[in-house]
């Protein structure tokens, strides 16, 4: 892939990743409103880093499972207008904590321009402390050395990135509300509904902006299983686990394809210059 064409790769998973990170942001607890910057879609699932890194930074043993996810950002213009984008992936967990999530590019940008809308896959084993980034299409991987992170049972909270609905803090003009529990495709969730209000004239605005995001975290997961982000400057995200499995994984999906071409990454992540090929 070229890297115009990565940079635009890059750009869309930013879009759809609105991550809980597939920034750290990801799918085990999405950064509050707050803490986006004002930059567009806050994390649904997809954001690049932590699509990459793994389920929060952080392993949680004993609590397996396989799960579709699809996260949806629609955005109405001023002129009537309505763009509308939506990418579905996959994620997987074992028993010893390792993860894989697999994704395909939305075909938008440079993307659909090109025809090319990579297929990849990310696999991340805090066993081994080693990460994978696979292309499926070129059949081509990158090896990277992965810091070891505290491991966790279900109901066991370890870095912060991956724990479920938690208190403001006294932030100014944020606030929570405890939504109770539901059940969520067959998962018991708690919910969270957090208002982050922009004050008239804090930004040039001549209202009031509210920001609402609506969370459904499953403690036994130690994952957010649903969340919507509405933001009147962006439109609307969600972020939703369906099809959730909870049996054992098969093991070759945390293991690099017999006949993929594996080469060195550099440093710890998904991001780092190719060496030279390593011995599958």
């Amino acid at each position: 892939m070229s890297r115009k064409l990565l940079t635009g790769a890059l750009a869309a998973i930013a879009v759809f990743g609105t991550a809980p990170a597939f920034a750290q942001a990801d799918a085990g607890n999405p950064p509050l409103p707050h803490q986006w910057g004002g930059r567009g879609p806050g994390p649904g699932g997809f954001q690049f880093g932590g699509f990459a890194r793994g389920f929060g930074g952080k392993t949680v043993a004993g609590a397996p499972f396989t799960a579709t996810v699809t996260s949806t950002h629609t955005q109405k213009l001023a002129d009537g207008n309505t763009i509308a984008n939506t990418t579905n992936g996959t994620l997987a967990r074992d028993s010893q904590g390792r993860t894989r999530r697999e994704m395909t590019l939305p075909a938008i940008g440079p993307l659909s321009s090109s025809g090319s809308a990579p297929h990849l896959a990310f696999i991340s084993d805090p066993v081994a402390q080693t990460n994978f980034t696979l292309n499926m299409d070129k059949k081509t991987a990158q090896q990277f050395s992965a810091p070891q992170h505290g491991a966790g049972g279900p109901g066991r909270v370890g870095s912060d990135a991956a724990r479920g609905p938690r208190p403001e803090g006294g932030r100014p003009n944020v606030t929570t509300q405890a939504l109770g529990t539901k059940s969520i495709n067959g998962i018991s969730a708690e919910g969270t509904l957090v208002t982050h209000t922009i004050p008239a004239g804090k930004m040039g605005n001549a209202a009031a902006i509210v920001v609402t995001t609506e969370r459904w975290y499953s403690a036994d997961l130690q994952m957010v299983v649903s969340e919507t982000r509405t933001d009147p400057r962006f439109g609307t995200t969600t972020y939703q686990l369906t099809n959730i499995n909870r049996d054992e994984p098969e093991a070759t999906l945390f293991a690099v394809p017999s006949g993929f071409a594996v080469t060195q990454g550099r440093g710890p992540g998904a991001h780092g210059a190719r060496r030279g090929p390593i011995t599958n």
